[in-house]
């Protein structure tokens, strides 16, 4: 019989992860789970540990141990926003297991990536490359950001749900490339879900017994991905899954997130946006086509041919 595996969605958010990029003046939230939904949700979902991952905050972490004391089946959390000054690109490192005097500290640090890998290797804290080619554009400089990336990362997230199965693939394909000339690295997954609807369907396992067992078997590559990839489709529901909440939030006068004339603004701004609610719908199709053809012109350049998927 095949011994249990200990499991943790490690890429996560909640209502403490900012506002949102697009339409900002409607001040929308990125997110809108509570701490304790997104906790609970993971537990229903199978998880033998849960974090929360918000972008440069530990409020929602806090919230929960703030409630409910030291859990155990609990480890502090965070997406750390980090530039890369050399090739003027942003990348998302997650964080685990950090105290509130090292967010802090982390934070100060963030705007230099080379600066806050050194400070999380000096506190031997887990750290992890998420979507590993975020945002990142410049084909002529490809290998020399992998080069780079391997230097100063060991754990890559190889499964995240929000990427469709040819980013994955990569991903997967340069950790193999990486093992192969002698790189000790490790994988690790996450559904990076937004909304409460694929908490838990992404997700790290290893045969760990407890949470010190799984932050070891992450750091010596004993840990597996496992998930869905995304599509148009699942991307568009994402979407759709934080405007929806928006709405509610605008009209709702015990939230207290705005003043009353705010409100009443924020009101009649959604009125005359919602003519455009398709537009998420669209915006997926054409994200998915131009992220599709460049992770197909970087795998080119790397490999000379897309990396074969069948086993992914």
């Amino acid at each position: 019989m095949a011994a249990k595996l200990f499991k943790a969605d490690l890429h996560c958010h909640s209502r403490f992860s900012g506002q949102v990029k697009h339409l900002r003046f409607l001040r929308a939230r990125d997110c809108y789970s509570k701490p304790i939904d997104v906790y609970r949700r993971a537990k229903e979902r199978g998880m033998d540990l849960v974090t929360i991952t918000d972008h440069d905050s530990i409020d929602g972490c806090l919230e929960l141990l703030n409630q409910f004391g030291d859990m155990p089946d609990f480890i502090m959390g965070e997406e750390v926003t980090a530039r890369l000054p050399n090739f003027h690109h942003e990348i998302h490192i997650g964080v685990y297991g950090h105290n509130e005097a090292q967010h802090r500290e982390i934070q100060k640090l963030r705007g230099n990536a080379e600066e806050l890998v050194a400070y999380l290797r000096q506190n031997n804290l887990l750290y992890v490359l998420n979507h590993f080619f975020h945002d990142f554009w410049n084909a002529a400089r490809v290998r020399e950001f992998i080069e780079r990336m391997s230097e100063l990362f060991n754990i890559f997230e190889a499964r995240n749900g929000t990427l469709q199965r040819e980013h994955n693939a990569l991903i997967v394909a340069l950790i193999e490339w990486f093992r192969s000339i002698g790189r000790q690295v490790s994988m690790v997954a996450g559904s990076d879900s937004h909304t409460l609807r694929r908490i838990g369907r992404s997700y790290t396992a290893s045969p760990a017994r407890n949470r010190e067992e799984f932050i070891a078997d992450i750091r010596v590559g004993r840990s597996q991905a496992f998930g869905p990839h995304s599509n148009h489709l699942s991307l568009a529901a994402d979407i759709y899954g934080v405007v929806l909440r928006y709405y509610p939030t605008v009209l709702s006068v015990r939230n207290g997130e705005f003043s009353p004339s705010s409100r009443v603004q924020k009101f009649f701004l959604s009125i005359a946006a919602a003519p455009f609610l398709f537009t998420p719908y669209v915006a997926a199709v054409r994200h998915m086509r131009t992220e599709r053809e460049r992770i197909k012109k970087f795998s080119s350049l790397i490999f000379g041919q897309q990396p074969a998927l069948a086993s992914f």
